[in-house]
């Protein structure tokens, strides 16, 4: 750190002796803001993850314990184990997304067409949906279709999807269209749910902002904004409080080479 070098006793002296002090002070806070920050960040992340494996958790125990303690007949089994099945692999899709983002790693990709993808997305959602009266709609040109890393890409529209219905546990709509724009396919997922409030819009995709959901959500917008950046695309999105969110994906119709970072990019579009 910067010290003055103390030559005399005298006023100037005692000046030099008191600079010092104070920067010996700042630097001890801002170790300990550093230190808090790091605890903090930790803290964040851990609930972020917690909520996220919750659910397939859940389904895991809850299906094991049927298992254990109730006579199946072999269809049941068979529906049982398609379930831990899912649930596992969600777990497992999850934990490798996180190792691959902090590693910067991405898949080879493949030709997909997107109404496939999107469909994958909604068939995991279908269920809770149905549940809170929320229907949703899929129009997406049957010819669209792309170099994508298919699971991450999928688990960007179970975000959007799985955010909608979190906002409408009374019903509504969540409506997802596709069409072909120049060399780009242009994606909108659109809810009548209670919009995004101003204050957190500009800053939706930083990791461990939510949407005030009680879970505590904060890695999904973040994760899915980068998976579409590694793309060569761009998500952003637009809302007005009461008007429901209206999600825009951007992706090109043959892969480039991959997007810089959420930081390097610095701009969100809104």
């Amino acid at each position: 750190g910067h010290r003055v070098e103390v030559a005399s006793e005298d006023e100037l002296g005692r000046l030099a002796s008191t600079f010092n002090s104070m920067c010996q002070s700042l630097q001890a806070a801002r170790r300990e803001l550093i230190r808090q920050e790091r605890i903090s960040t930790i803290g964040r992340m851990a609930g972020s993850i917690v909520h996220d494996l919750r659910n397939p958790l859940a389904a895991i125990y809850g299906g094991a314990e049927m298992l254990v303690d109730t006579d199946l007949s072999p269809p049941q089994v068979r529906r049982l184990a398609a379930s831990l099945y899912k649930a596992s692999r969600r777990i497992q899709e999850l934990l490798q997304d996180l190792v691959n983002v902090s590693r910067g790693k991405t898949a080879p990709a493949e030709a997909c067409r997107l109404k496939d993808v999107v469909l994958a997305a909604v068939e995991t959602l279908q269920s809770a949906a149905d549940a809170q009266g929320v229907s949703i709609i899929v129009n997406a040109a049957e010819e669209i279709e792309l170099p994508l890393e298919r699971a991450r890409v999928e688990r960007v529209f179970f975000n959007l999807i799985g955010n909608a219905l979190e906002v409408m546990p009374d019903g509504g709509a969540v409506r997802v269209a596709a069409k072909i724009e120049g060399d780009s396919a242009l994606i909108s997922v659109e809810d009548t749910g209670p919009g995004v409030a101003p204050q957190i819009r500009d800053q939706l995709f930083q990791p461990f902002v939510t949407l005030g959901k009680k879970g505590g959500l904060g890695l999904g917008l973040a994760l899915s904004r980068q998976t579409i950046l590694d793309h060569g695309g761009d998500l952003w999105v637009e809302s007005e409080p009461g008007r429901g969110a209206l999600f825009w994906i951007r992706l090109p119709l043959r892969r480039e080479p991959a997007a810089a970072s959420v930081e390097e990019q610095g701009k969100f579009h809104v």
